[in-house]
């Protein structure tokens, strides 16, 4: 695990600065303290941030070459099937003098071309210099597990694995994409390509970029489909036949993220999929595996995450467990570095413990996480996957009986935004309408009062979501929003957050449900496996029986609950008003400062509860402050003069 950077002029003549290079390695230290590396050749440059994981020696350091130095590669991530690899490899006539994964990508591209990439099994971003061809390659992970952005223009490209990187290069301008801002008002994160600054974009999973001459192409080389034959093989299956297969694939996986020259441990929620990945961690060791879990406290209560159900999965496998709690104090003398280390703003608050939870892992000598991302969207886990199943009866009630019950709901659990949600999105009968309301934070009608400008400014689903929506031709309701979350949510929102705070901390996180091949599996299920008398994940908890305890497997999810909404009705009143309200607030002029006070002085007089809408502002606020006005460097190094006295003494 390591931070790449790179730049390239289109003209030879133009030469790259070592001293820019350096600092774009620099300021991804966190993401590599163990080791940096440049290589400069006329018009390239290209730097490396170490983590080292396996192969601890010298031998493992980048950017490495191969035996004529033609071809110069940075990589960020792990291979997990290099052994394999390699054996191929030698069979072929390479030779070898290391026994990293990062060694066997160079010998594959040499054997294979652009076809290297889909010899691989693992998480990567990767940057290859081809200097017989002068060609430059650039290439993401099918899931998009490992970032990479970039910028390009006619004269050079810049691209790194986080974008403050590319913003040391004072050629790369500064400027609010408005669209990518409807966008994450919309969904609570920046999906791509875009990003929240207007000229850099991510390279998409599973794509690669090749810059030859000063042209670039994007491919994608690998895309998830339906596969005839192995559907059949499935429906021929019997229940207990597939679920077999779920627990001995899952296990493969597991077991290839265990390899590692450095301590392995778990992140654990105590809810079905991190339990599961303990649990076969545990199996396959044979022994104890390190176990952490993060909680919050509350004005008035010791603890809303009170451990219960991680505490009985630690036990049951007697694992070596830790737990961190997060107060509001902490939480928000966190936040601006926790924008900062995302580069975008945050939507949502359960970004803040994954940082704490990486950070006690590490401060115990653990510097690899296995954790559970990725099987909600595979085997159907949100409400809004049987919220799915359950919509076309929902539409066949009359208005007003629909109405009522709402009514009723709501009188039980008084200004739930949740309920009105689902009501909207169950009554709504196009597919691509109630897919968009799912995911809706800011309604159409607030976005039209709060942005100042909706010039040019594309529908969400336009914009994000209708390139993937012809790819959902044959499939059931069920499955288009799986494919759909698959390569939009999963990658830009949940993966980005694990990556981004774990590597705040230098620490590698493994995700062994998103194994490509395991994926490919999941994803041939039929719905009616996944869902199954509104039970969720029905495949994978049957498949889970012969490992956990069934009062984890069966309990309500429950995810990351932060009190946000709470704690900015008391600890973070004071900093949320002068954030938003203050007389320094909103300079930007994106936003109407009315339609913000409205906001939220209608969430502290308890009228709405609108802690989703303004967390996000204020997020955007502190990004803002930090990227446009003062940018990456000085934020890194400071941020006080921007930032309100309540959020100053983490700096």
């Amino acid at each position: 695990m390591c931070g790449i950077c790179g730049k390239l002029f289109f003209q030879k003549d133009r030469k790259v600065d070592p001293k820019l290079l350096e600092k774009m390695a620099d300021i991804l230290e966190h993401r590599g303290p163990n080791d940096r590396g440049f290589f400069l050749s006329n018009n390239i440059g290209l730097g490396h941030r170490r983590l080292s994981i396996i192969d601890l020696s010298p031998l493992g350091h980048q950017p490495m070459f191969n035996e004529d130095k033609t071809i110069a590669l940075i990589f960020n991530g792990e291979i997990y099937n290099y052994k394999d690899l390699q054996t191929e490899l030698r069979g072929k006539g390479h030779t070898f003098s290391s026994q990293t994964d990062t060694e066997v990508i160079v010998h594959a591209y040499e054997e294979y071309g652009l076809d290297f990439v889909n010899r691989f099994n693992g998480m990567f971003a990767i940057a290859i210099w081809d200097s017989r061809k002068q060609e430059l390659i650039i290439t993401r992970d099918r899931m998009g597990i490992k970032p990479l952005y970039y910028y390009i223009n006619d004269e050079f490209i810049t691209f790194a694995s986080e974008i403050k990187s590319i913003l040391v290069d004072r050629d790369v301008p500064r400027e609010v994409d408005t669209q990518a801002l409807s966008n994450f008002l919309t969904l609570h994160y920046v999906p791509g390509p875009r990003t929240m600054f207007k000229d850099i974009r991510k390279l998409q999973p599973g794509n690669t970029m090749v810059i030859r001459k000063g042209e670039s192409t994007i491919q994608r080389y690998w895309e998830l489909k339906k596969n005839s034959a192995a559907l059949k093989d499935i429906e021929k299956a019997d229940e207990n036949a597939v679920a077999d297969r779920v627990y001995t694939s899952l296990r493969e996986s597991v077991k290839k993220r265990l390899q590692s020259d450095v301590p392995v441990g778990a992140l654990l929620s105590g809810g079905l999929d991190s339990s599961a990945i303990l649990g076969l961690m545990t199996e396959i060791n044979g022994s104890s595996v390190p176990s952490f879990t993060v909680g919050y406290t509350e004005e008035g209560n010791d603890s809303i995450s009170e451990f219960k159900y991680s505490r009985i999965v630690a036990r049951h496998f007697k694992s070596d467990y830790r737990e961190v709690v997060v107060d509001s104090e902490t939480f928000l003398n966190f936040l601006p570095k926790a924008v900062w280390h995302q580069d975008e703003p945050i939507g949502e608050p359960a970004s803040i413990p994954l940082y704490f939870v990486s950070k006690l892992a590490k401060d115990n000598g653990v510097t690899v996480l296995l954790t559970g991302e990725g099987s909600d969207e595979l085997f159907a886990g949100y409400n809004r996957h049987w919220g799915e199943i359950l919509s076309d009866y929902y539409q066949l009630m009359p208005k007003i009986m629909r109405e009522s019950l709402l009514k009723h709901l709501i009188f039980m659990l008084p200004r739930s935004p949740l309920l009105k949600k689902g009501h909207r999105s169950m009554s709504i009968p196009d597919f691509r309408d109630r897919y968009m309301s799912w995911h809706t934070v800011f309604t159409d009608d607030i976005k039209d009062c709060l942005l100042k400008s909706n010039t040019g400014i594309k529908n969400t689903f336009a914009d994000v979501f209708e390139r993937y929506y012809n790819k959902t031709d044959g499939l059931d309701n069920l499955d288009k929003i799986l494919l759909l979350d698959l390569n939009v949510w999963l990658p830009d929102d949940l993966l980005m957050k694990k990556d981004k705070m774990g590597m705040a901390t230098s620490i590698e996180a493994r995700v062994p449900f998103l194994d490509y091949t395991f994926v490919e599996l999941a994803f041939q299920l039929p719905a009616r496996l996944k869902v199954k008398r509104l039970e969720t994940k029905y495949i994978l908890k049957k498949s889970m029986e012969r490992l956990l305890p069934k009062q984890i497997i069966y309990r309500k999810k429950e995810g990351f609950p932060t009190p946000i909404s709470n704690w900015i009705k008391s600890e973070l009143k004071e900093f949320t008003l002068e954030l938003l309200c203050g007389s320094d607030a909103l300079s930007h002029g994106l936003f109407d400062k009315k339609a913000v006070a409205a906001i939220v002085n209608n969430h502290l007089s308890g009228k709405e509860d609108n802690g989703r809408l303004i967390f996000p502002l204020i997020n955007f606020e502190i990004w803002h402050r930090l990227y446009i006005a003062e940018g990456p460097e000085q934020a890194s190094a400071g941020g006080r003069k921007t930032m309100p006295q309540t959020s100053k003494n983490l700096y």
